[in-house]
């Protein structure tokens, strides 16, 4: 294991003196301090979109908002934080870790944080920058209560560390997840688990037909910014395009989308590593073979290919980096028999919240926990995959 807060090789010990730390009652004035300062900090860099968002998340007028909307749900109730939280962060979003130790540190709890291996102190500035701030004595409270380290896939310690906390946090594939799984929790524990999941973006052509030169470059940014962010490895990124409507409109609608996003991702001179440009081009030629793909469109920053309809398997085989699946329907509504249980985000334009509930009513499988307009995307929530984490992260202690 390799600690990079706090600086110790002793692990063991440092994991002792942090589940002595008393738990903190939910919003503490000192948490709220730290989060401040970080967003504060986040906000400077601007070169780096993903952090920027982070900070934006972090402003003290959300806080807030989160704060009084949990006064509202636990009016007249005794709630107390579950103790020690393990947190196991994913490889390929990483500020994801932030956000869940937030709201976990919000509740009152006690962090443990696991990130992924390739994380190096050196060249995460979001790491350095957690660690600089944990330094400081005005955030004693914080530092006091955070553990981050790494450690290769390690059963044993996984083991050690789930036996040793309150509640277990997964982020990673499914394969990661049924392997923590097979791991046993300490028996009063509870968990979150965040696998592998699939994201589409719903186009009303008529809408976009309608809408001014100006509304339409801004829509391609929000839908550039969803898409690209995160190399569309984020698992709410889009990665399905469906068009709604008529089939003029859709090919009128389609031809002009897809030059005006070209010209948008040459602006924002995107570059993708050449080991995902190559993933890209061998996973378009093998879904070409596919009986399913009518047509394969490939360009240097992102790649389309039209389908009928998507199987499951094909939905499997994406590999992010810019690959767009298209499809059409003539309406939302004929969208509802396409979504899978592993689908989770929505992103859409040109539709109604009424439109959008019928649409949502309609939908018999697991799939979906948010439908959000085109560029909020992955605008992290409280709520993800349908769970609260505030809820998930605190117990109610019944006084009658």
């Amino acid at each position: 294991m390799h600690l990079f807060w706090p600086n110790s090789n002793d692990w063991k010990s440092v994991l002792e003196q942090l589940r002595r730390q008393e738990i903190l009652t939910p919003f503490h004035p000192d948490v709220l301090l730290f989060i401040q300062v970080l967003s504060k900090k986040l906000l400077r860099f601007r070169n780096y979109p993903e952090l920027v968002a982070l900070g934006y998340w972090l402003r003290k007028t959300h806080m807030y908002e989160i704060q009084e909307s949990w006064k509202k749900q636990t009016k007249d109730k005794f709630i107390k934080p579950r103790g020690t939280v393990f947190h196991l962060a994913p490889s390929n979003v990483d500020t994801i870790f932030v956000y869940s130790w937030i709201l976990s540190l919000l509740a009152g709890n006690r962090n443990i944080i696991r990130l992924s291996a390739k994380e190096q102190l050196e060249t995460n500035q979001l790491l350095a920058l957690v660690i600089d701030l944990l330094k400081d004595d005005n955030h004693v409270t914080v530092a006091e209560r955070t553990l981050l380290f790494t450690y290769r896939h390690d059963d044993e310690l996984t083991a050690y560390l789930s036996a040793h906390c309150h509640t277990r946090v997964v982020w990673g594939g499914d394969k990661t997840i049924n392997a923590i799984r097979n791991i046993p929790l300490a028996t009063m524990a509870n968990e979150l688990v965040f696998p592998d999941r699939f994201s589409l973006a719903i186009m009303n052509s008529e809408a976009i037909l309608k809408a001014n030169q100006e509304e339409k470059k801004h829509l391609l940014e929000q839908f550039y910014n969803d898409s690209f962010w995160f190399d569309q490895m984020a698992c709410s990124s889009p990665r399905l395009v469906v068009w709604t409507g008529q089939d003029e409109s859709i090919q009128s609608v389609q031809k002009d989308f897809w030059t005006l996003f070209n010209q948008i991702v040459q602006q924002k001179e995107y570059e993708l590593m050449a080991a995902v440009q190559v993933q890209k081009f061998t996973t378009g030629l093998w879904l070409a073979t596919e009986k399913e793909a009518k047509n394969v469109m490939r360009d240097v920053s992102y790649s389309r290919i039209f389908f009928d309809r998507v199987p499951v398997e094909l939905r499997e085989r994406h590999c992010g980096g810019g690959l767009f699946y298209e499809c059409t329907a003539s309406s939302l509504n004929d969208v509802s028999s396409v979504i899978t249980d592993k689908d989770q985000t929505i992103t859409y334009f040109g539709y109604e919240r009424e439109e959008l509930e019928t649409f949502a009513a309609l939908v018999i499988t697991r799939g979906i926990d948010r439908i959000v307009p085109v560029g909020q995307a992955l605008n992290f929530d409280g709520i993800w995959d349908g769970q609260s984490f505030l809820q998930s992260f605190t117990r109610e202690v019944v006084i009658i």
